[in-house]
């Protein structure tokens, strides 16, 4: 059994990595010239909750949600330039947008409850810093647009989607392999 939180802003735990380190771009997520001219208007100019909406409904309304058409290792300038993607790069081209207007963030994964779809697969969202002193975060969720509560069921958090994938392995040796893994959410009454 799983408690997921029905909050979108947290106060994050003392012991957790500085939100300074979150302010790195990586190879997933650093943005070119092209997406920071291209998103310029919509860019936060403070780490304010409104501002970053702003921002994030401008990322969901460029990049088209579109199954197959990009994987794990497709960056957030390549999910730009096709302009189109999945949760992780609508997560990924936030992160390096929010980075570049001097936000920390961060890359989530998880999975998303819908009841129409109780089989589910990963999900990802980003939480940014609001205070830095305080520790204070807000989590969103880009691809449905909205605060993250509930019927998100977080796993990990780290700078981008390799950091924080839900599973991950190193293998060596002959032969083949195959692997799958399905999970169903239920809410609880």
């Amino acid at each position: 059994e799983v408690h997921t939180q029905d909050a979108f802003e947290f106060i994050d735990e003392p012991k957790a990595v500085s939100p300074y380190h979150l302010l790195q771009q990586t190879n997933l997520t650093e943005p070119t010239v092209e997406m920071l001219e291209y998103f310029a208007a919509s860019l936060p100019k403070k780490n304010s909750v409104d501002q970053v909406l702003a921002l994030a409904a401008a990322v969901q309304e460029t990049i088209l949600y579109s199954p197959g058409q990009t994987n794990f290792a497709t960056t957030a300038a390549q999910s730009f330039a096709m302009k189109s993607g999945v949760c992780q790069d609508h997560a990924h081209i936030m992160l390096g947008l929010c980075r570049a207007s001097g936000i920390p963030a961060r890359y989530v994964s998880g999975y998303f409850f819908a009841e129409d779809a109780p089989n589910l697969a990963s999900h990802a969202w980003i939480d940014f810093c609001t205070d830095i002193d305080k520790g204070l975060w807000t989590s969103i969720d880009i691809t449905n647009a909205c605060f993250t509560d509930a019927r998100h069921v977080r796993l990990a958090i780290g700078r981008d989607y390799y950091s924080a994938a839900p599973v991950k392995g190193v293998r060596s040796g002959g032969g083949g392999e195959e692997l799958s893994a399905s999970i169903s959410i239920t809410q609880a009454k």
